[in-house]
């Protein structure tokens, strides 16, 4: 059984030798089924966490549809109000955090005459509190369709601990950002899926068993 885009929930699970009872962070959770890095992990594994969801139909769906806590916001590196591409589906985020190609990209896709709705925005650190979240994060799926970076930026380091994170990047420049940026905080990037990258805390270790043996190799098989 996979859910994810890509794989991620199998790679987490391989890296972390398919823990059980852990506690994940999923940031763009759409409607929780749908191509999601973390069904798996609450379905099968027994894991608990939190969906966060700014699009108003995704997050009735993700109700529906997930056990964890979930959460209707529009997550930034500081609270107020933007412009959020709504119509956008899954390709919806914060306007101003688009780049240029990526913007023509999703008015290729939906229309030129997309239009933008106002959304309030909230921390992590914010969400993170409100839902008493435990000290450590095993995973964290980060897929905001272009505020990653300013959303890590923003993550209170000193009080949680992240031992897996998959980042999206759409292969547009700021991915050597998000790179910089984790690496300085001792992260390492351990895969790439293409639009996504993975890294492993700076507590947790690369690991040497055969569930994570197994899925290098597929993976390998994969490319």
């Amino acid at each position: 059984m996979m859910s994810s885009q890509l794989g991620q929930d199998h790679f987490v699970l391989a890296v972390l030798n398919g823990k059980r009872d852990g506690y994940f962070l999923d940031s763009g959770a759409a409607d929780g089924v749908r191509s999601s890095n973390t069904l798996l992990l609450e379905s099968a594994y027994g894991w608990r966490g939190i969906c966060i969801e700014p699009n108003d139909r995704y997050f009735q769906a993700l109700q529906r549809n997930r056990q964890c806590l979930c959460i209707h916001g529009c997550l930034y590196d500081r609270e107020g109000e933007v412009e959020f591409l709504e119509g956008a589906n899954m390709l919806g985020g914060i306007l101003q955090e688009y780049t240029p190609a990526m913007l023509r990209y999703t008015q290729h896709v939906f229309g030129p005459d997309l239009a933008a709705v106002r959304k309030r925005t909230r921390t992590i650190a914010s969400v993170l509190y409100e839902c008493s979240a435990p000290p450590v994060i095993d995973y964290w799926s980060l897929d905001t369709e272009g505020s990653e970076l300013a959303i890590l930026k923003s993550f209170p380091f000193d009080d949680y601990r992240l031992r897996v994170l998959t980042v999206e990047h759409n292969r547009q420049p700021v991915r050597k950002d998000i790179r910089q940026f984790l690496e300085a905080r001792s992260f390492r990037h351990i895969h790439d899926f293409g639009i996504d990258d993975c890294y492993l805390g700076p507590d947790a270790h690369v690991p040497q068993s055969e569930p994570y043996a197994a899925w290098r190799s597929s993976a390998r098989h994969r490319r």
